[in-house]
Order: C-alpha cells, then structure tokens, then sequence
C-alpha cells in the first residue's frame, strides 16, 4: 500500500514538473518580454526599440521605403533607411541609391519653393512645404502678430476665437523681447512655439493636449506649459519639423510631450519612421500594460510551481531511499 501511495505521488509530481516545464517554454520569455516593456514605459527611447524588435524586419523595412519612393515621399524614405541601418537590417544598394537620389532632387525643392513662400506671408498652408513657411514666419515676431490680428478678427466678426492659438501668440512676443534682450538665448522655446501652432494649423495637436496646454496657460503653471513648448522645440531640433508634427499626434498630455522630446533626442532622424511604424505605441504602452502585467504574474507564478514541482519529485524519489535506510537502523 505505501509502495502504490508513494508511486502514486512520484507520477503525479513527475506529471506537473512536465507540464509546467512544457509551459515554461513559451510563457517564461513571454513574462521576460512582458517584464522588459513594463520596465521601460516610461523610457520612450527604449520602448521603441523593444517593440522595434518584432515589429519591423528587413522585409517590412524594404516595403515601406519603396512605398515612400513610390509616393514621392523622400524624407519618409529616408528615415526608414536610417532605421534599418542602425538596426543592421539589410537594404540593397539599387534602394538606398534610389533614396538618396530622390532626396536631391532639385525640381522638388524649386516646386516646394513657392509653397514655402505663400505660407510664410498668409499663416495658412495647403501642404508641407507650406506649413514649414508658416512655421518659419513664426520664428519672427511677424507671425505672433498676424495671428494675433486674425483672432481678433474672429472676435469682432463674431467668429470663433482659438484660445490656444492667441495665448501662443501672446507668449511668442514675450519670447520675443527675451530673445532680443538675452542674445538668443531662448530660441528652443521660439522653435517650440512655432511648432506647436503649426501642429494646431494642421490639426496634428490632438484636442486633450490642445485643452491641457490651454488650462496651464490660464492657470498659475505657465511654467509647465512652457516647458513642454520647449520640448517641442528641441524635438524639432533633433527630428524635424515633419517627425514633431506626427509624434504631436499622439499625444495626448504634456508628460507625452516630454516622452516625445526623449524619443526624439535619441532616434533623431529615424523618428518619423519609428514613429510611422508604432505609432502611439513608440511613447505610451496604453491599454496593454495590463495584459503586460498579468504575463508578468503568469510567468512568475509557473517558475515558483516549476521550483515546487522539481522540489516534490526530488522528495518523491528520494523518499523510498530515506526509508530504508532508516528501516535499517532500527534494532532487530
């Protein structure tokens, strides 16, 4: 009978050991995937990469530059060659001299030219190049002034008025005169200003950070507010215009703003391409931080069955021998 009941308890322990070994296989680094993500979400940088590692192959590289090409997109083209070539990822040379070529083309930049111009004297752009004009007329006190002007045109015309727009504005002629009093010294919070009311003209500033910078500006945290133009502006710096105006998109609150400015000071030029193959997902973890966490627990609760299991097997071979030899001990 304590043959069977120790036979008994040996299969069963050999059974378990078995089928959370089998589990372990593909839950294990699940859990260590899962564990890394967690730990880096509020690293934007280093989020990226992480889901950079299984979102984009060579293949998918390859497929995305020719679809820029394709589109007469060379600065996405040449985002997504940088990003394969810091992740060693293979392009043919007949690709990337195609990207390389359509990067220099003159008749685009002539084309763009005009564009560039009409946006920098009206504020209003139909396209990039345009957008850039606007963006730069805003670098100059000329741009706080006409729009300021144009709200207050809204006002006595009885249209709407854009909040954010006006107290942009407002902070961009201070920024002005601080500009001109201290030699420069804050031209990144010029770049920023100039950034975040290009995103609003293009709609690339979501409504939530629209209404979080607004509340800052009304109320006595200016500063954050300020800050987070700042960072706008140094991830212009780093990214460019068009990369600021995507990852702007995405966010929804300062602290986004900031993840942002991090993303962008260390992928610099690949941002946009990390940007248009994570989307979102390159600054926040969002909604699947929970499924994140639970294979975390799922995969620490089968390597503590794992330890048990190993522990009751060991014990239940090792038991038959520890009886014996305690049998032989007794006194006949």
């Amino acid at each position: 009978m304590m043959r069977r009941l120790n036979l008994a308890r040996l299969l069963a322990a050999v059974s378990l050991l078995f089928a959370l070994a089998g589990s372990a296989h593909w839950l294990l680094p699940l859990g260590r995937e899962a564990f890394a993500l967690l730990m880096a979400r509020d690293d934007a940088a280093r989020l990226a990469d992480l889901r950079l590692d299984k979102a984009l192959t060579a293949e998918r590289a390859n497929r995305e530059i020719d679809e820029a090409l394709a589109h007469d997109d060379a600065e996405l083209a040449a985002s997504f060659l940088e990003l394969a070539d810091a992740r060693a990822l293979p392009v043919p040379a007949e690709r990337r001299a195609r990207v390389l070529a359509a990067s220099s083309d003159a008749a685009t930049a002539l084309r763009e030219a005009g564009a560039f111009g009409r946006g920098f004297v009206t504020g209003t752009a139909e396209d990039l190049p345009g957008l850039a004009g606007a963006t730069a007329a805003d670098l100059t006190v000329w741009g706080d002034i006409r729009d300021l002007g144009r709200q207050a045109g809204n006002y006595l015309r009885g249209d709407a008025v854009d909040p954010l727009m006006t107290g942009f504005a407002g902070v961009g002629l201070v920024a002005t005169a601080a500009t001109y009093a201290a030699f420069g010294a804050p031209l990144t919070l010029r770049a920023g200003l100039s950034l975040a009311k290009g995103a609003r003209r293009a709609g690339a500033l979501g409504l939530r950070l629209g209404d979080d910078l607004v509340g800052l500006l009304r109320s006595g945290r200016k500063a954050r507010a300020i800050a987070a133009i700042g960072d706008i502006g140094r991830a212009g710096e780093r990214a460019g215009m068009r990369a600021t105006l995507a990852g702007l998109r995405h966010a929804d609150d300062v602290t986004d703003v900031a993840r942002l400015r991090r993303l962008s000071e260390a992928k610099g030029g690949q941002t946009l391409a990390v940007l248009k193959t994570l989307g979102r997902g390159a600054l926040v973890l969002g909604e699947v931080a929970a499924k994140l966490a639970f294979w975390v627990v799922a995969a620490a609760l089968n390597l503590l069955g794992l330890v048990a299991s190993l522990n009751s097997t060991v014990v239940a071979l090792l038991r038959p021998l520890w009886r014996g030899g305690r049998a032989g001990l007794l006194p006949a």
